[in-house]
């Protein structure tokens, strides 16, 4: 079987998406292309929900563009999606027919709950939080979804999003402050309903409204690094953000750092819904996911012959993903993973680091040399990079930088820029600074002693006393060359752990 291009398009109530996949005979997957189109379905609707004919004509017109692309890009299958505005639409048969016959495209349209599900799927794949409560503040409504140890619990569909809160509650311009009162009041009620809202201690905010709250936070706090996925909020920065978004005009808001222009005028209706879930359910942060409906599509369609779409472990997942997209040479990677874990594993008792280390390490052995796929020169800089932003799902923000200066250190220590990496500005702590030479260190023993990427070290046994380190290597043939190389780290590894390195 050989590489598969799909599209999937999003009929939303605000914005028309496109994104273009490749999906390889194994499941990996790579996106290559993400275009939007802000169509506004839900404005100038009439008083029964219908579509207005200028939105339909422009989503028809979005649409039939796509369509061109697709077929430009070689798309082999489309899958298109029509979520709230066109399910409430009482004319949305006119719409989905327009749309068949126009360009060809035959547009699903979701129910609440499927809209729920999707939401679901991509958000458990791929954020850290195994227990949380997903929003997705749509432009014409509201999906709800808690989920416990990665198992959907509860889900509800609020009939409302930034588009048509701010049609019914807010002026476009400047906001009276009696109107935002009156609109959180609202949500305040509409929100009371649904009791197990205080269950979760964590929010998980997806779509654009959320992505744009996420980038003004960064902003603010010049916050590295740059990335949406999995990016942390307190309760506090989503309220101090709302209120000073609200006290500006729409003109005042489009030049706030982080602003997308397209959203200025719906922005503060939307952030008031999650502020007014975070007031409502007690949760204790907010974590921002830029994956949900559209992901919750793409697992679907690759599950289609398992009929379970829901990820082991997104994280691993999302490594082997990377590993087979990049066609990185596996069996030396592992090789070295191997070795990593035998020495992190035997040398417990002088780092008591644990499990949660662990993990971070088998990430950064598995994907230590992934900047050659850039280039060779400068590889560990690239290495950095990717590592940060070649989407490793399940992973903290906090977990992903510090696997990230892992996997970058090969002959020395990388640690450039750490401290514009560390709180406030980001989210490592200064214990983090330890673990990352602690990893390091054993990851850089581990590649040395696979210098010649031949097996040549089978595998190792540590022996230590209070004095020295001995680690005896089991191999095949000479290793000579992989010896060398491993006790050029003996003097890190003294500074490190008070003892002199031999390797035997």
């Amino acid at each position: 079987m050989s590489m598969e291009r799909i599209a999937i398009i999003d009929v939303g109530s605000n914005s028309v998406r496109l994104i273009i996949m490749d999906i390889g005979p194994e499941g990996e997957h790579h996106q290559i292309e993400n275009v939007k189109e802000t169509v506004r379905l839900v404005e100038n609707t009439g008083p029964d929900g219908s579509l207005h004919p200028k939105a339909q004509d422009h989503a028809v017109e979005t649409v039939a563009l796509f369509a061109r692309l697709c077929e430009v890009r070689g798309v082999d299958k489309i899958l298109a999606v029509g979520t709230a505005a066109v399910r409430r639409a009482p004319n949305r048969g006119e719409l989905l027919a327009r749309l068949q016959r126009e360009t060809g495209i035959e547009v699903k349209v979701l129910t609440g709950e499927e809209e729920a599900d999707l939401d679901y799927i991509g958000v458990v794949n791929a954020v850290a939080p195994e227990t949380g409560l997903i929003i997705d503040v749509g432009g014409g409504s509201t999906k709800l979804i808690g989920y416990r140890n990665r198992l959907k619990e509860e889900w509800a569909a609020l009939p409302f999003g930034s588009v048509t809160l701010t049609r019914d509650f807010l002026a476009r311009g400047r906001i009276e402050p009696a109107s935002l009162a009156a609109l959180e009041d609202f949500l305040t009620e509409k929100l009371a309903r649904f009791p197990w809202l205080s269950q979760y201690d964590t929010v998980v905010a997806l779509g654009g409204i959320a992505r744009t709250l996420a980038r003004i936070d960064r902003r603010r706090r010049d916050y590295r690094p740059d990335i949406s996925h999995g990016y942390e909020l307190l309760p506090e920065s989503v309220e101090d953000i709302l209120r000073w978004l609200a006290r500006l005009d729409l003109q005042g808001r489009w030049r706030v750092a982080g602003m997308s222009r397209e959203r200025a005028d719906v922005i503060v209706a939307g952030i008031a819904v999650i502020n007014q879930l975070l007031q409502v359910s007690g949760s204790s942060r907010v974590v921002t996911s830029r994956s949900g409906l559209r992901d919750g599509l793409l697992y679907q369609y690759l599950s289609r012959y398992k009929q379970d779409p829901i990820l082991l472990s997104p994280l691993m997942n999302s490594v082997e993903n990377l590993i087979k997209y990049y066609n990185i040479e596996s069996t030396h990677y592992r090789h070295v993973n191997n070795l990593a874990l035998s020495l992190y594993d035997q040398l417990r008792p002088l780092h008591g680091l644990n499990t949660y280390e662990r993990r971070l390490l088998i990430v950064a052995a598995l994907l230590h040399d992934i900047g050659i796929a850039v280039d060779h020169e400068n590889r560990y800089v690239h290495t950095f990079y990717m590592m940060l932003n070649a989407r490793l799902n399940g992973l903290t923000h906090r977990e992903l930088v510090t696997s990230a200066f892992v996997a970058a250190s090969h002959e020395h220590y990388f640690l450039q820029g750490v401290r514009s990496y560390t709180l406030p500005a980001g989210p490592l702590e200064l214990e983090d600074l330890r673990r990352i030479m602690l990893l390091s260190l054993v990851l850089r023993l581990a590649k040395s002693l696979d210098l010649g990427k031949s097996g040549a070290v089978e595998g190792l046994r540590v022996e230590f006393d209070d004095h020295e380190v001995r680690i005896r290597l089991r191999t095949r043939g000479t290793a000579r060359l992989e010896m060398q190389a491993a006790m050029s780290h003996a003097a890190d590894f003294k500074a490190f752990f008070r003892r002199s390195l031999h390797i035997l």
